[in-house]
């Protein structure tokens, strides 16, 4: 994240935004990067037939003046109780509290602060329903326009050592392949890269494709830099043991957008990582003029 200069925390006021909040401060010390968080007061009701209505009043406005207050006063507590646990005594965080539909907030707030980073904290959900923030980091994501950082909920920060990536053996993998080999290069940290075998798909065909990547990455494969990696089972088991059997501290994969949309089913593979990652998730948007981030 060599160029990583403005992070954008998703602020819900709950326990998941406050780790993912902790995580984005953390970085923008690391990085010396601007870090700001944005809450969103979703509309209720009311508030959208008073919009349509054009129906307004100065209890109304207190009313919302007041819980935007209210919001930003804890916030700024929150951003306190982080920086008193991880030892800096003060830190800096822009703090945005808006009313208005989730997505669309956020990402013009991202737009205005040219984010190179949007921090979302997600929540278990359950087999069968997404949770809001799921339905939030896949809507971010199917959006294409700005790297999403996932931190699930539990998660503690700790020190990136080993870097993962799920890979398809597509043609649109190499370049991604290649940006994830420079930045591991340059921050000395090993990347290991998973294709996880999808029902149906043939274990002799995964198997050659495998061998023609690692033809591709012979010199880095022998300088042990990158590993590959066939997993077979449960998408749920495989992205839930990527801690324990990997050692991954971090896991990147490329934002697909036919594979990553709002509509698609709770079963399809994106639903399944994203509810079942024990370890911060970055989901990169593709690569175009636009792109500024360096992992």
């Amino acid at each position: 994240m060599k160029s990583l200069k403005n992070i954008l925390v998703v602020s819900e006021l709950n326990k998941e935004s406050y780790e993912a909040l902790a995580y984005g401060i953390i970085l923008g010390l690391m990085y010396d990067a601007k870090v700001s968080c944005i809450h969103v007061m979703q509309s209720s009701p009311i508030d959208i037939i008073k919009e349509n209505f054009l129906i307004d009043s100065d209890q109304y406005k207190k009313a919302v003046q007041n819980a935007k207050m209210e919001s930003e006063s804890l916030l700024s507590h929150i951003i306190d109780v982080i920086a008193s646990e991880i030892g800096v005594g003060e830190v800096d965080v822009d703090l945005k509290i808006v009313s208005g539909v989730l997505s669309k907030s956020i990402l013009n707030h991202a737009d205005h602060l040219d984010a190179d980073l949007v921090i979302i904290g997600t929540e278990p959900a359950t087999r069968l329903s997404r949770t809001p923030h799921t339905n939030l980091a896949l809507n971010m994501i199917k959006l294409e326009e700005r790297n999403v950082l996932l931190i699930p909920a539990g998660f503690k920060m700790e020190r990136i050592e080993q870097i993962g990536a799920f890979i398809t053996f597509g043609i649109e993998d190499l370049e991604f392949v290649q940006q994830l080999i420079k930045f591991s290069k340059r921050t000395e940290q090993n990347l290991k890269l998973i294709h996880v075998l999808k029902d149906g798909q043939s274990l002799d065909t995964a198997k050659y494709n495998k061998s023609q990547f690692e033809k591709i990455l012979a010199k880095e494969i022998k300088d042990k830099e990158v590993e590959i990696t066939l997993e077979i089972g449960k998408v749920e088991e495989i992205v839930n043991s990527l801690k324990q059997k990997h050692n991954i501290d971090l896991m990147v994969m490329r934002a697909y957008q036919k594979h990553w949309s709002i509509y698609s089913s709770p079963s399809t593979f994106a639903d399944k990582v994203i509810k079942n990652i024990k370890t911060p998730l970055l989901v990169r948007k593709p690569n175009t003029n636009k792109q500024r981030i360096s992992v």
